[in-house]
């Protein structure tokens, strides 16, 4: 398959200009790349915020624009509010990827929600989310204005110089009921690489750890209260949470504090924020990687 980096994942909002300074004050994330940026198409508006290797999107619907709540995003806002919404990735070939999508019947749109009926060139295409259990999308790339790759991009500078410590992406999660069939979408399917599964009493969580691309999405199926078994119930499958890696996870703990994130509940390992308190999006931070994880 022809999945390469992560592109972005998308956190939706209904103030966009407060979650970009939000994003600004807890991660001192980069700029340049897109910023408040109209899509037409899409009626959103959206900034593209770079932390160490991952990018962020802030998107809002355009509620300055007739009939922003006729497409997908006003749609997604509508229904679920502030949430994470969706994983993109870069891609040399998204026929290839329509292709194994479509015989693993998955049905896939291009940008608006029309249906891609036919194998696309050089078209982003995005995936039904109730197919692969959150939305994903893949686009041509990298872009030539993605600052990750552009000279002077140090994606250790967090973890040398930020009080969060951040490494990098630890991964990103999806909610399922059926954690066998998340599988053979994201292994199958997506052509990734199954890394660890394991049991999180702090989650209340059984988890497999899926390397697509280069990166590690998480298919959490709930065993007992938590955040990710409240988030199934009131939202259905869906895309769930970031977690980001971190050297020391006190001074983390001591920067989001400072920050006004507070922390809802955490083990030796790992925090969980509280959605509350990260404009509706549950976040993780933690000091040890997945088991195979190429990057540790």
């Amino acid at each position: 398959m022809a999945i390469g980096t992560l592109f972005h994942i998308i956190h939706i909002t209904g103030d966009l200009a407060e979650l970009d300074a939000w994003y600004d004050d807890v991660f001192a994330c980069t700029r340049g790349f897109l910023d408040q940026h109209h899509l037409d198409v899409e009626k959103r508006d959206a900034s593209l915020v770079v932390i160490g290797n991952a990018v962020v999107e802030p998107l809002a619907p355009s509620f300055h624009v007739d009939g922003w709540d006729t497409l997908p995003i006003g749609k997604f806002y509508n229904r679920f509010g502030q949430h994470w919404h969706s994983i993109a990735w870069y891609s040399d070939d998204t026929g290839a990827i329509w292709e194994n999508l479509r015989q693993a019947g998955v049905r896939v749109f291009l940008n608006g929600g029309l249906p891609a009926e036919r194998r696309p060139a050089d078209e982003a295409i995005m995936t039904h989310p109730r197919d692969t259990v959150a939305q994903l999308e893949f686009m041509r790339g990298p872009v030539h204005f993605d600052t990750r790759f552009q000279p002077g991009h140090d994606p250790g500078w967090w973890a040398a110089s930020h009080p969060l410590t951040l490494e990098y992406l630890h991964s990103t999660a999806v909610v399922t009921r059926d954690l066998g069939r998340a599988k053979r979408v994201y292994v199958d399917a997506l052509g990734g690489t199954l890394l660890a599964e394991t049991e999180s009493k702090l989650t209340g969580t059984h988890s497999a750890f899926v390397l697509v691309g280069d990166t590690i999405v998480e298919l959490a199926e709930p065993t007992g209260d938590g955040l990710a078994a409240s988030d199934l119930e009131r939202n259905g499958e869906i895309h769930h949470s970031a977690t980001w890696k971190v050297r020391d996870l006190d001074a983390a703990a001591r920067h989001l504090g400072s920050r006004g994130v507070s922390v809802l509940d955490r083990d030796a390992h790992t925090l969980l924020a509280d959605p509350a308190t990260t404009h509706g999006a549950p976040m993780r931070f933690t000091d040890v990687a997945v088991a195979g994880d190429p990057r540790a």
